[in-house]
């Protein structure tokens, strides 16, 4: 595939500085670097006939950036876009020495969204994940019949919280069902009874849903 840009922008972004160079060097997709107004990678999705060409849009956040007036006028600007479909936030699980917890992080952010704007988020946990993540959420966005404007926080989030994503859909369902939140979540793979309980439940599945949670994503 080729067409997809990435914003020069994040050379300066000390968290995201190592991404450009690395996605002009992988294989695969075929990126490019552009300058991006509204957004931080785009990558084209199919489109037939007619029908005006898409792009997956996204921004790339980290801890440090919840809670700023800045970010909150990109997330606003996001949405703006295609009517607010196809667009999704890529979230730096990375902790930082003098700083709050990451999750916490992860948890406000999602709050801020509720009941205003509608827009998946894709957590990762370094900078080297964020083509792997990325290019699952372009595939599940290029084989499902509608677009990812609607989708819930359980469809799109979860599926990415694993060491070899997307998770299936059914152990998606039952971690829903288990687990109440984010932060249930962390704790309960964090711990040797819930870690037994989440193998009992999702069997095989199981080991790269706490593998994902097991850094403690620490800059030193």
């Amino acid at each position: 595939m080729s067409g997809a840009l990435i914003c020069h922008s994040l050379r300066k972004r000390p968290d995201w500085a190592s991404l450009a160079p690395a996605l002009l060097q992988g294989n695969g997709t075929r990126w490019k670097e552009a300058k991006l107004e509204t957004h931080d990678v785009a990558i084209p999705l199919p489109s037939s006939g007619r029908q005006a060409q898409r792009a997956l849009c996204a921004i790339l956040l980290s801890p440090s950036d919840v809670g700023k007036d800045e970010c909150r006028g990109r997330i606003q600007r996001l949405s703006r876009l295609s009517g607010g479909e196809d667009i999704a936030i890529v979230f730096l699980l990375k902790q930082e020495q003098g700083q709050g917890s990451a999750t916490a992080a992860l948890m406000t952010l999602q709050l801020d969204l509720v009941g205003e704007f509608e827009m998946p988020i894709i957590p990762v946990n370094s900078v080297q994940a964020v083509s792997t993540n990325l290019m699952a959420f372009y595939r599940q966005i290029c084989t499902s019949s509608g677009s990812s404007k609607k989708a819930n926080p359980a469809q799109t989030l979860l599926p990415y919280c694993s060491d070899r994503p997307p998770l299936p859909e059914h152990t998606v369902n039952v971690l829903t069902d288990i687990t109440s939140n984010i932060r249930d979540l962390l704790d309960t793979a964090s711990t040797s009874a819930g870690q037994v309980k989440l193998a009992q439940y999702l069997g095989d599945n199981s080991e790269s849903a706490i593998s994902f949670w097991g850094d403690e994503y620490v800059v030193e």
